[in-house]
């Protein structure tokens, strides 16, 4: 599935109907979450987002499900999330997922200057434990932070219906657009530690399908990565195949 982050800058609802200039491709098995959508129209959106996602359920599951997205959703939308997309898949028997954000951040100080290895050398200096790296991406030279944190899972999420405390592993990109003093940010998060290896590729492999349309200048752009594809695609699950970057992330988390 192709999907794009405006190009004026804005990743919301309050986008205009400029031409995309950023675009990239998710697997088939993400279901997306309506952060494009009005306030108004959110709350129907994730009923049928939950129609789809529990085809046998009923009115009082789906509209437990939308009111349980629906805080979720609005913090994304008022944090400028231009996409949200999370799969549920089920591996050997056991469930797992993972959800995949993108936004568009525009008037970054100094943008215009900024490269990734200044990103990451301002991501290191928060001081915390979070491992930051510079990786090559298909589009160009990113910064990639890696954490690892301890969060309290509210009970109407978990199975066991009482609070529950989890660790979350997430990745956060920023692909800097130097021409437009503007910055890509992707970010992976999931509580299925177990199954880190599978969603730190299938991560990565989303973003290196990440396009640049910016025709009025190539001359700026960080040299594009050679990478040799792999012999053949991830079988994830369920049929759903992935394509692979010939290098895989390292384990960050041992």
């Amino acid at each position: 599935m192709n999907t794009m982050l405006p190009g004026d800058g804005s990743a919301g609802p309050a986008a205009d109907a400029a031409a995309p200039r950023l675009t990239f491709r998710v697997p088939p098995a993400f279901f997306e979450l309506p952060v494009h959508e009005t306030e108004e129209q959110v709350g129907q959106a994730l009923i049928e987002l939950a129609q789809d996602i529990y085809p046998q359920g009923n009115p009082e599951l789906w509209f437990q499900y939308a009111a349980t997205q629906l805080p979720v959703v609005a913090e994304m939308m008022q944090a400028g999330v231009g996409y949200a997309g999370f799969c549920l898949l089920d591996l050997d028997g056991r469930r797992s997922t993972a959800t995949v954000t993108a936004a568009l951040l525009e008037s970054v100080p100094d943008g215009e200057k900024m490269t990734a290895s200044s990103v990451a050398a301002e991501l290191r200096g928060f001081g915390d434990e979070a491992q930051v790296e510079t990786v090559w991406l298909t589009a160009g030279e990113a910064a990639a932070r890696f954490t690892s944190d301890l969060v309290t899972l509210p009970a109407e999420v978990t199975d066991s219906g009482r609070p529950e405390q989890v660790e979350i592993g997430k990745i956060a990109v920023f692909l800097p657009l130097r021409r437009d003093a503007e910055m890509a940010l992707f970010e992976l998060s999931t509580a299925c530690m177990q199954d880190w290896d599978l969603y730190s590729e299938l991560f990565f492999s989303i973003v290196n399908t990440l396009e640049v349309d910016d025709a009025r200048s190539t001359a700026e752009q960080a040299p594009v990565a050679q990478h040799t594809q792999p012999a053949g695609p991830m079988d994830l699950a369920n049929g759903v195949h992935v394509p692979l970057q010939a290098k895989s992330v390292r384990d960050v988390f041992g």
